[in-house]
């Protein structure tokens, strides 16, 4: 008699009412000096984890086999979720692979899922603010006003953030063109989280930084301080699927306090202790926070980016939050083409595990654990923490 026990990180959030419904789920394994009866067990294991895939939840799974037959089965999901009975569909030997399906009875309750269970942060990737009409950055010739913005949009997440610090790329401009990314279903493409080794991307977009006209009283003097915009739109991106999976507009103007002729270099600390750089600093606070809350239930999902016999690794290190003896599952990763031709990244789930036992700053090393966990694991295949 065997228990086996599965940990998967939740992937969904449950809804306020109480469901119950039927998934299947199909699991195979590796038959390893013909012993069927492991094997038995392992697919069976697998096909359950697929169940917590479709459902979410951070599933427990307590079953108890004998001689490869499922006895007897008791689930809970953080008591989100239960399942009230599992069948056994079908089993098929083909070669040395044993595969099952499964049908499994998931209830779902009301409760609300807590989210903030990874403990671990996300690289996003701040590349250089796109402006909507650069001819508005004259008045006050505001030089290198969007590498600015940049910099401090990636110290304000890396002093604020709990979900996330940024790789800062406040010299590079991404060459997108606005109307693309206006496209609904428009996706970045992956080589930009790729080369820097960042999980997101956001991209600051300036909408208006235009200043209202003030009427000058005798001598050519200001009555009072103009008003300047400052509008901002912020769009954040999946590194490995590009989709856009938030976006947010903010609009905050404010007196702007210079000569009317003054040269104010964006950079400086009198822009930032002024009325109008003090509140776009509040504004990117608020931002900062705003994207915490989106991250905090998302799970964080790093690749494998090298992998030499059964060592592989990964990037995500101590940055991140990993630490040595943190353990990963490794998920299988496939890019299909759609209709448009377009690769989309599909996932599935493999029984591959692995304990982390080195860490750098950015990356991360293990060992693949198992026979069956070596097999098809791959460049750019995803890592989630267990």
């Amino acid at each position: 008699m065997k228990r086996i026990q599965l940990l998967l990180l939740l992937l969904a959030a449950f809804n306020t009412q109480v469901m119950a419904q039927w998934l299947e789920a199909q699991g195979e394994a590796k038959i390893i000096n013909g012993n069927i009866t492991q094997a038995r067990e392992d697919a069976i294991a697998q096909a359950l984890s697929y169940v917590t895939l479709q459902s979410g939840g951070q599933f427990t799974s307590m079953q108890q086999t004998q001689n490869g037959q499922l006895t007897q089965t008791q689930f809970s999901m953080s008591q989100q979720a239960e399942a009230g009975r599992v069948e056994l569909i079908s089993e098929r030997i083909q070669g040395d692979t044993l595969s099952v399906n499964l049908r499994v009875d998931v209830l779902q309750n009301a409760k609300v899922q807590t989210c903030g269970m990874s403990q671990l942060k996300a690289a996003i990737l701040v590349p250089q603010a796109q402006i909507a009409d650069r001819s508005q950055l004259r008045y006050g010739n505001l030089g290198n006003f969007e590498k600015a913005l940049s910099e401090k949009l990636g110290s304000i997440i890396a002093r604020e953030g709990k979900a996330s610090f940024a790789h800062v790329h406040a010299n590079e401009r991404l060459d997108i063109e606005q109307s693309l990314i206006d496209i609904r279903g428009y996706r970045l493409p992956s080589w930009l989280s790729e080369i820097t080794d960042s999980q997101y991307i956001l991209m600051p977009e300036i909408i208006d930084i235009s200043t209202e006209p003030v009427e000058a009283s005798l001598f050519g003097l200001w009555d009072s301080y103009p008003q300047r915009q400052f509008q901002l739109r912020l769009s954040l991106y999946h590194g490995i699927s590009g989709e856009q999976i938030w976006s947010e507009y903010y609009d905050a103007p404010a007196p702007w306090e210079f000569e009317r002729q003054a040269t104010i270099p964006a950079q400086s600390n009198r822009f930032w202790a002024s009325s109008y750089g003090k509140n776009i600093e509040m504004l990117l606070t608020q931002a900062s926070e705003d994207i915490d809350k989106v991250l905090d239930c998302r799970p964080l999902l790093g690749q494998v980016v090298s992998r030499v016999d059964n060592r592989v690794i990964i990037n995500l290190g101590r940055n991140h939050g990993v630490k040595v003896g943190d353990q990963f599952q490794l998920v299988l990763q496939q890019n299909l083409p759609d209709r448009l031709d377009n690769m989309r990244a599909v996932a599935s789930e493999s029984r591959a595990k692995i304990t982390i036992d080195q860490v750098t700053q950015e990356s991360a090393t293990a060992l693949l654990q198992g026979a069956n966990g070596a097999i098809n694991i791959q460049i750019n295949d995803i890592a989630i923490k267990i």
